[in-house]
């Protein structure tokens, strides 16, 4: 009535059935001489609408974030592949200049010619693993669980990594439990762990200088129901601060490192049942862990469906 103009607002209005919203227009009534003498008031009933459009509101986000979860899921997929699958391509390649030196050696040194030549198929081989556990891993249901003695998978990872060893001058310390039950699950992704894991171990001590470069790896029961597998190093360790951080995607340590490894590793612990973790006082090496139940929970839930 002061200003003698249309006002429109919503307001809350209680009513029996409950608070409603309703959105009100107030109408100036105007006299022939031009002076408001009174206003007129119409009030509608918004409360479905403005429940409609809610819903409709977190239903567009829903629809939002799952695209964008399924895009994340898309290019992790192809970060996992590309970054999993450099490793053995780069060992291949190295094998294959190796090779050829020795070849044009006088007289050609077949005996190591031979050797590394079988490493280059075992390397193949364990790129065609990364595919196979990546796709997997990925799956909602994974069909290709087993009994995995997970102390042949240590000695096969410390194998194929051997020439890394040589190059690094770092020495191995293993401690493999005898009779160590063994686990369900996914060989090649468990392997894919330990790779990734004593991978990380030798590039942390690639600048140690002022004592030995010493990795161990070892495994032994936790109790009746779980197994261990530990890698440590004598590298420079890793900050306290950062211990709960260094399994996050896109998270690293490394100057051109893509964060991904430790990532994917605990994904597949997980996976299996099993806790990844990591200690370190930040100075005098790091030792990462993972605990594996005998029984992953996914095929116990399997296998008491069937029975």
């Amino acid at each position: 009535m002061m200003t003698g103009h249309l006002s429109e607002s919503e307001e809350t209005s209680k009513t029996r059935a409950g608070e409603r919203r309703v959105l009100a227009r107030k109408v100036p009534l105007i006299s022939d001489s031009g002076e408001v003498e009174g206003i007129c008031g119409i009030s509608t009933d918004i409360t479905d609408l403005r429940r409609t459009e809610l819903a409709l509101r977190e239903a567009v986000e829903t629809l939002q974030r799952e695209r964008d979860n399924k895009l994340l899921n898309v290019e992790a997929a192809t970060a996992s592949l590309a970054h999993e699958v450099r490793q053995p391509l780069t060992a291949i390649s190295a094998g294959g200049v190796a090779a050829m030196r020795f070849l044009e050696m006088s007289p050609p040194d077949l005996d190591e010619v031979r050797a590394i030549l079988d490493q280059i198929v075992t390397n193949c081989r364990h790129a065609s693993e990364v595919f196979d556990s990546i796709s997997a891993l990925f799956k909602k249901v994974d069909q290709s669980r087993r009994p995995v003695d997970v102390n042949e998978i240590s000695l096969s990872v410390l194998q194929s990594v051997h020439g890394q060893l040589k190059d690094h001058s770092v020495a191995i310390e293993t401690e493999l439990a005898s009779d160590l039950p063994l686990v369900d699950g996914h060989q090649g992704q468990l392997r894919q762990v330990v790779f990734n894991l004593v991978h990380n171990a030798i590039e942390a001590m690639a600048t140690t200088t002022d004592r030995a470069r010493l990795l161990r790896v070892s495994t032994q029961p936790q109790g009746h129901n779980a197994i261990v597998v530990a890698v440590e190093d004598s590298g420079p360790g890793i900050d306290p601060g950062r211990l709960n951080s260094i399994f996050d995607a896109f998270v690293t340590t490394k100057a051109n490192g893509m964060g991904l490894g430790l990532a994917i590793c605990r994904m597949i612990v997980q996976r299996h049942g099993g806790r990844l973790s990591a200690s370190s006082d930040g100075r005098a090496g790091a030792r990462l862990q993972f605990v594996l139940p005998l029984r992953s929970a996914d095929t116990t839930h399997a296998h008491n469906i069937s029975h």
